[in-house]
């Protein structure tokens, strides 16, 4: 393929060397009598003070040895990233629209348990446009405990907190005349974190009467430190007392007392807001945990733009850092800045301990002022990790080892970036492509595809997709047989330092055998210009069809089973029959013949599972792929399911789809 090779203008870079966005906002008069003149972590406590990133904690008191929080890294970030762009870190003013349960005559009840509405320990009805309800009997100590539940609701915490209900009350004499008549309003909630109704979660209204007329009540939902995450379900008890209870409505909305918010409420919106969290990873559970450094490392390297962390140094690997794992380009990028050096003279990171406040302000401050970075050298090679088919476009050499289709290209700071060519008269009008011929890549060894771009859409997006094809000896060209396809937007994950981090598993596809000769990369059928910091095939993993009991006593362990899309955290396994199956009818169990499966595997939101592939003849309990990739195993004494699947975001071999769901 003839190349097209035209040098980009270089792209207008930070000045890093410039801190004018990093002033002094506190002036530093040795306010802190824990923190010695002569300590070596003095002059960073005092600059991040004056700069604004860090405050004491009480009583004059740096603790430089103590731990730094989750919420406080976050709070940390956010300053970090207000002061570099200008803005301003404040409390965030919620649109919310209120969530209303009028229970008018066209409400159905549901049955215990299901989401909906439903009562407990109360007969019911819908009448004149409210719901109607009586106790049914007094509990074994002669009180009374009628329950309405909502279930299977979606409310954020954050955004309501209030709650309002309109209720009124026919006096019935209790059976015991000598029990007290009790008018406390009681809501119990579960969250996401918290997803069972316990005695703790709950708020009390305590109210003089529930009167004959129509009273309105207000509860702050707010006040509870429990009520927070996401509201999954509520209990309203309205009293312990006898009687006709009448409800016309429940509203959630956003409460105006301000003392239901927490100190870090704007910190986090604005963390979430401006891509420094994700707003999934941490909930208020974490919030009081300690950071790990590679926590702390990821929302830093999230707040300043990537051009800002220039290079300084000639690093080329973490010693205690997989090349591979999720997010070490950005903690390498991190090392190669002068942000970080390591914690001993071999630059070991330690990346899941926890971190002391004194190395926080060093690392805040070189991260913000360029002239407080570190010069250095580390002996670790990531090089050494790979092999000779990978693409790590580390210098313009890369330019003749590949063909390539494109309007542009460049290799520059380890980064090939290739501007797509348009093509008319083609079904896509926008093509990018690197082409490898003479791979020679045995594919039994090498058979995990790892790829981290980051797009620079220009005009409409026709494509997020990326297309790997490859041939095997014999073949005289590409072809749409052999080839894996995803869509990058969604199959990857984007590390903090902004690029898509794609993964595939290639011995997924039935061809993926012998010898590869050669194999192509299309970023996307759209136009745009493409940073590619490398094309890489890994080895496949060691334990690729080996049995169960060799899985289990390599340490693979069981999980619960959770609704994940792409298998990426959990799998689903929906009985084939079950669609709107009695909760109370969905069994466990596998069946009796080969006919048909009782229960199938896929991701939740797909209609693939792998019976076709199963050995019906001769392992009645056992669902595999053909290759024996992918498995799904019945124990019937044990009455347990035991599944292997490879770490792929998707299943793309050949599903089939079941018609009937």
């Amino acid at each position: 393929m003839k190349k097209f090779l035209v040098v980009l203008l270089a792209a207008v870079m930070l000045a890093v060397g410039v801190n004018a966005a990093f002033e002094k906002v506190n002036t530093y008069n040795g306010n802190f009598s824990d923190v010695a003149d002569n300590a070596w972590y003095a002059e960073n406590v005092k600059t991040a003070y004056e700069l604004g990133f860090m405050n004491g904690k009480s009583e004059g008191k740096f603790d430089p040895n103590g731990n730094v929080t989750v919420v406080e890294a976050i709070t940390m970030a956010s300053r970090l990233h207000a002061i570099y762009n200008g803005t301003e870190v404040k409390k965030k003013e919620y649109d919310v629209e209120e969530v209303r349960f009028d229970f008018d005559n066209g409400t159905e009840f549901v049955p215990y348990g299901k989401d909906g509405i439903y009562l407990h320990r109360a007969v019911s009805r819908i009448e004149n446009d409210a719901l109607v309800f009586q106790p049914d009997a007094p509990n074994s100590v002669g009180n009374y405990n009628p329950q309405v539940f909502l279930e299977g609701i979606n409310l954020d915490a954050r955004k309501y907190d209030k709650l309002t209900v309109r209720i009124k009350r026919d006096d019935l004499p209790n059976v015991d005349p000598e029990k007290p008549r009790v008018d406390n309003v009681l809501v119990y909630f579960k969250t996401t974190t918290s997803p069972t109704i316990t005695a703790e979660q709950h708020l009390k209204v305590t109210l003089s009467d529930i009167p004959e007329e129509w009273l309105e009540f207000d509860v702050e939902l707010g006040s509870s430190d429990l009520w927070k995450d996401t509201i999954k379900g509520i209990r309203l008890d309205p009293s312990g007392n006898n009687g006709v209870y009448y409800i016309d409505y429940m509203v959630f909305s956003k409460s105006t007392d301000s003392s239901n918010d927490k100190w870090y409420d704007m910190y986090v919106d604005y963390a979430v807001d401006n891509g420094i969290i994700d707003g999934v990873t941490y909930s208020v559970e974490d919030y009081s945990k300690n950071i790990t450094r590679a926590e702390l490392c990821q929302m830093f390297a999230s707040a300043l733009p990537e051009e800002y962390y220039n290079p300084i140094n000639d690093i080329k690997g973490i010693p205690d850092v997989l090349r591979d794992e999720r997010n070490a380009d950005v903690y390498l990028m991190l090392y190669k800045a002068g942000i970080l050096l390591g914690s001993d003279e071999k630059g070991t990171f330690n990346p899941d301990s926890d971190i002391k406040r004194s190395e926080v302000a060093a690392i805040i401050n070189r991260a913000a002022l360029p002239d407080k970075r570190v010069k250095g050298t580390i002996s670790a090679d990531w090089s050494e990790q790979g092999n000779k088919y990978d693409l790590e476009f580390d210098d313009e050499s890369y330019l003749e080892k590949v063909n390539y289709l494109s309007e542009t290209i460049e290799i520059k700071n380890g980064v090939l970036k290739i501007k797509a060519q348009e093509r008319e008269k083609l079904l896509h009008r926008f093509a990018t492509r690197i082409i490898v011929n003479d791979a020679n890549v045995d594919a039994s060894e090498f058979s995990k595809l790892r790829v981290r771009m980051k797009p620079e859409f220009i005009g409409e997006i026709t494509s997020t997709k990326y297309t790997f094809y490859f041939m095997n000896e014999g073949d005289t060209g590409f072809s749409d047989v052999k080839k894996m396809s995803q869509d990058f937007k969604e199959y990857s994950y984007i590390d903090a330092a902004g690029w898509y981090v794609m993964e595939v598993d290639l011995s997924l596809h039935p061809d993926w055998r012998g010898t590869i000769t050669a194999f192509r990369y299309d970023p996307a059928n759209t136009n745009g210009i493409f940073a590619i910091d490398y094309v890489r095939l890994a080895k496949a993993d060691p334990l690729k069809g080996a049995s169960h009991e060799i899985l289990i006593k390599e340490g693979y362990t069981a999980t619960e089973l959770v609704q994940d899309e792409g298998f990426e955290r959990g799998f689903y396994v929906p009985h084939v029959e079950q669609k709107q199956v009695d909760l109370e009818q969905r069994k466990w169990q596998y069946g009796d013949t080969q006919d048909k499966p009782l229960w199938q595997i896929g991701a939740w939101w797909s209609d693939h599972d792998l019976w076709d592939n199963r050995d019906g003849a001769n392992d009645a309990y056992t669902l595999s792929d053909t290759y024996g990739i992918n498995s799904i195993k019945y124990n019937p004494e044990e009455k347990s399911v035991t599944m292997r699947l490879n770490g792929t975001k998707v299943y793309n071999g050949a599903p089939h789809i079941n018609e009937e769901r």
